[in-house]
């Protein structure tokens, strides 16, 4: 990256929920060095809650969990797991408890940040796997 990149401002909308608030994009071209809520957004006239005030950190690498991770046990520590292993364990855990506790027994608490195909998926998954 050159030093001699100018900070720039785009204005954009949040992506976490369905309010829509406006924010101000810090960055160099490059890289999200800031965001801050747009006072001439009337949706938040400025506001963000903690979620979209912490919105340039999604873009750090170092900060995301890019790989599942297992912890097998309470006293155990997570490790690192491939994608077929960790989504066989999730499952596996999910059958054991309909079988011992029932349907009722598994929830979902899901957000106004998913899209509408997501709701669609998570409503198939309790009514059709789930029950």
């Amino acid at each position: 990256m050159s030093t001699d990149s100018p900070l720039r401002t785009t204005a954009s909308t949040c992506c976490y929920c369905g309010v829509g608030c406006g924010v101000l994009i810090e960055h160099d071209g490059e890289r999200i060095l800031g965001v801050q809520g747009d006072p001439r957004h009337p949706a938040n006239f400025g506001r963000l809650c903690s979620k979209g005030a912490s919105l340039h950190l999604t873009g750090d690498l170092q900060a995301r969990a890019l790989y599942p991770q297992l912890r097998l046990g309470k006293q155990l520590a997570r490790a690192r797991s491939d994608w077929e292993s960790a989504l066989e364990h999730a499952a596996g855990r999910f059958a054991e408890t309909i079988r011992e506790h029932g349907p009722d027994s598994v929830a979902f608490y899901i957000s106004g940040q998913l899209l509408t195909e997501d709701y669609y998926a998570f409503n198939k998954l309790a009514r059709a796997l789930v029950g």
